[in-house]
């Protein structure tokens, strides 16, 4: 049985509630419980061979993402249902503009905005904090599933776990 209450709050850098970057697939089993489905990513850079396992939790809506790079410790999350929180806020399904708001508040500053759109989805943008590791995908200016990821060093490349 998953402690969902005990995985709500989104917080850039540092996890999803309990859950925290770093944390190693047996210590998030501990808390999230057994996956629905556990899916092989080959990595972004082909030149090296790193592999990724997204975990999947379909009744709650949220992914989570362990790199062997990193001795398969969580290095992404993302949710994509109302009930998870950021800055105490359901950002799922809240309107564009609420959430610029509402990342502007939080002193989240944006990197980068694309526009997704294809034949299947017309009216999809996504939207990024490099400086915060985040990112919120938008379908009809509405989101639909914000991405976090943990804090990077200076150099760009080492991660840094929470405390």
């Amino acid at each position: 049985m998953i402690m969902i209450k005990d995985i709500k709050e989104i917080i850039p850098g540092i996890g999803l509630g309990s859950l925290k970057f770093g944390m190693t697939r047996d210590e998030v089993k501990k808390i999230a419980g057994k996956p629905d489905e556990i899916e092989n990513v080959p990595g972004f850079d082909e030149e090296v061979n790193d592999e990724l396992e997204s975990w999947h939790y379909d009744e709650y809506e949220f992914s989570l993402v362990f790199d062997a790079d990193y001795d398969w410790r969580l290095v992404s999350i993302a949710v994509s249902d109302p009930y998870f929180l950021f800055e105490g806020k359901s950002i799922i399904g809240m309107p564009k503009n609420d959430v610029l708001d509402l990342l502007k508040k939080a002193n989240v500053e944006i990197s980068n905005v694309e526009d997704l759109s294809d034949e299947d989805t017309p009216d999809l943008e996504l939207i990024e904090s490099d400086e915060a590791g985040l990112m919120v995908w938008f379908e009809n200016d509405e989101a639909i599933e914000m991405q976090i990821l943990p804090d990077v060093e200076n150099d760009g490349e080492t991660l840094i776990w929470p405390a």
